[in-house]
């Protein structure tokens, strides 16, 4: 049987892009991350990246958070990442050109993931 191990999910709006991540963001998810963060900077929209859910961030994981916040048209928002996913951005100094935001703020036309763009998920097989 095979579990889950992480997934990336591409939303958006008319105003903003959302890039969901859950469960574990890691090398075994590169493929899927680079392509979701390709397709968020190309729509050129404010990005929240929803870390909610994240579990486990290597290093491949946040090389794209650089990408991102290096690229954006505007300040990315990191919402309510777990206390782990914010020591790992203090450390790189990557809280210095993204907002860590307490509280989500919502997501334009109703609950996020109202226009679902991409999916993938990972499975490991046992």
């Amino acid at each position: 049987m095979s579990e889950p191990i992480g997934q990336v999910t591409v939303r958006t709006s008319a105003t903003r892009t959302r890039l969901v991540l859950s469960g574990e963001v890691d090398m075994s998810l590169a493929d899927e991350l680079s392509a979701a963060v390709d397709e968020v900077l190309a729509l050129r929209l404010p990005v929240d990246v929803d870390a909610r859910e994240v579990t486990f961030l290597d290093s491949s994981g946040l090389s794209k958070l650089v990408q991102l916040a290096a690229s954006s048209a505007t300040r990315p928002r990191l919402i309510e990442p777990p206390d782990f996913v914010t020591f790992l951005l203090e450390v790189t100094r990557l809280d210095e050109v993204m907002d860590i935001v307490a509280t989500d703020p919502g997501f334009p036309d109703g609950e996020p993931g109202s226009d679902l763009v991409g999916l993938s998920d990972r499975r490991d097989a046992v």
